[in-house]
């Protein structure tokens, strides 16, 4: 028998789940050129600064095969995402969701996020509904979708905290970028736990009342899903995928400044990687990448990467993890769509 903690989860037999989503090719293209225009603005902007000869000199003394860690970083990206949105799927009694359907939703979701004009609300959309394809109630499917990206911001919380930690050691991090780490962090922790305990959770997660309230519910649902997964092997494995998504991504971007000739350290690279990521919560629909390439850029010089390596590494490293995975990621969402309208 379930328990009353256990009824977000609910989930029917792949039951019904309303249409498909509609993917407008003009909407992708359009998504496409300005995710370009913004991309060019910032290399010309940034690249003005840094000095278009060194640039020139930098790129022809680079050394292509550390570029490798750029592609095996990405390979760990998506297989990262996808092996935490499976096991999330499946935690507390949810469905098993084969491998290469866990991957082509979140290429899918990926594609959708990246060029969708919904501030990155569209690759949320496309996940929430592939959870109702698998049979989860709308409110369930509301509440794994939160959880599993808490689960993952979760764990990048905690490397960028690791990072800061590292970053007191070494003298290429600023104190300044290390502090609010150190300090927003436990805090957030701190916040959350006393939201989830036991004695909050079963009043707040009541789903009855108007909109707001149903939407505290949701959020606490959520995050109590969260802290009943860290209590849990089976819920640990969530954070294992996530990660091998961050690592990954790290990894790339660490593989693009060996490249160019500069060797970072752990502390430096991590607390730069996520202090620079933090520009992709302004929700601006197309110009989140860019705002988080001119954000890494300067959060890079900041470690002490020369602008020119900094500006042609962040490129490089956007070519592995925006512009490739594009074209396998909208094929998987029209796939997925044809599918589920047949």
């Amino acid at each position: 028998m379930r328990s009353r903690r256990d009824s977000d989860d609910t989930h029917g037999d792949f039951a019904g789940t309303g249409d498909a989503p509609r993917i407008e090719p003009r909407q992708i293209a359009f998504g496409a050129v300005t995710a370009f225009v913004v991309g060019a603005v910032v290399i010309v902007s940034i690249g003005r600064l840094a000095g278009f000869t060194k640039l020139t000199r930098t790129f022809d003394e680079a050394e292509p095969q550390w570029l490798l860690l750029s592609v095996v970083g990405q390979l760990f990206v998506f297989a990262g995402y996808a092996g935490a949105f499976r096991t999330a799927v499946a935690f507390e009694d949810g469905p098993e969701v084969p491998s290469r359907h866990s991957l082509r939703v979140v290429m899918a979701s990926f594609a959708m996020t990246q060029l969708v004009a919904a501030g990155g609300a569209a690759g949320l959309a496309f996940t929430y509904w592939a959870l109702r394809t698998l049979g989860f109630e709308t409110r369930a499917a509301l509440v794994r979708l939160i959880a599993l990206n808490t689960a993952v911001y979760l764990v990048f919380a905690g490397i960028g905290w690791t990072g800061a930690v590292l970053g007191l050691f070494g003298a290429d991090v600023p104190l300044g970028a290390v502090i609010p780490w150190m300090a927003v962090v436990p805090l957030l922790l701190v916040a959350a736990a006393w939201f989830t305990a036991d004695v909050r959770v079963g009043r707040w997660s009541d789903s009855d009342g108007g909109r707001m309230s149903r939407s505290l519910s949701i959020g606490v649902s959520a995050a109590a899903w969260v802290r009943r997964a860290l209590r849990v092997q089976s819920g640990r494995v969530v954070l294992a995928w996530a990660l091998l998504y961050w690592v990954g991504d790290l990894l790339s971007l660490g593989g693009a400044l060996l490249a160019y000739g500069f060797t970072p350290s752990v502390a430096g690279l991590t607390v730069a990687y996520t202090t620079g990521y933090l520009a992709q919560i302004v929700p601006i629909p197309f110009v989140a990448t860019g705002g988080v390439d001119a954000a890494t850029i300067f959060t890079l010089t900041m470690v002490g990467v020369p602008v020119g390596v900094a500006l042609l590494a962040v490129v490089t490293h956007r070519v592995f993890a925006f512009w490739l995975p594009i074209g396998p990621g909208l094929w998987s969402a029209f796939s997925i769509v044809r599918r589920s309208r047949r």
